[in-house]
């Protein structure tokens, strides 16, 4: 039965004419931002790596999908050699993900290594129906993340300036989201 299955697919597939992956006119993957265009704020910084996230990314890209989810890239500079699953050899890291604010869930959908010299030793994408969202823990660093990252965008598109725009203090929660009105300051 499943022979009989496989081979009627297979005969439709090839009735249509084409193949079921159609890379030709696939859209690439988006690039990591460059320096110039990304405008990479500090995050954070542990012992052995530095977390910068490019404010210029932060937003909805409506080729991505119909849902509005929002879009970031994440650069974690590690002062040491990394090794891949696969042992490549990176001492950079730029990560995209993907942050539906209204369901609390995030998917990493992209990652770019590149070593100390800035040069791509691999990429990984996630084509989107094999995006895995996961809620994000309340009370966590990637809590934080999320609602820094989710309150950046909903000021983006409401034409806040990058600074806040207000004279609340850096240290304020923002009472709808939870998240803290400080934002990354230092450019790359």
């Amino acid at each position: 039965m499943k022979a009989a299955a496989a081979l009627l697919l297979t005969l439709g597939l090839a009735a249509c004419g084409g193949s079921y992956m159609d890379t030709k006119h696939a859209q690439k993957p988006e690039p990591v931002p460059t320096d110039k265009d990304a405008d990479w704020r500090d995050y954070g910084k542990m012992q052995d790596v530095e977390i910068k996230v490019s404010y210029t990314s932060i937003g909805h890209v409506d080729r991505f999908g119909p849902k509005d989810y929002v879009y970031v890239w994440v650069w974690r500079a590690f002062q040491k050699d990394q090794e891949t699953q696969e042992g490549e050899s990176y001492r950079n890291e730029y990560a995209r993900f993907a942050l539906d604010c209204s369901a609390s869930t995030m998917a990493s959908i992209g990652v770019e290594y590149r070593d100390k010299d800035d040069e791509r030793t691999a990429r990984r994408d996630i084509p989107g129906y094999q995006w895995d969202f996961e809620p994000v823990t309340k009370e966590t660093y990637m809590q934080d993340f999320f609602n820094q990252v989710c309150k950046l965008a909903r000021d983006k598109a409401n034409g806040v300036p990058a600074d806040g725009g207000d004279d609340k203090p850096a240290d304020t929660p923002d009472s709808k989201s939870g998240a803290q009105d400080a934002q990354p300051d230092t450019k790359r």
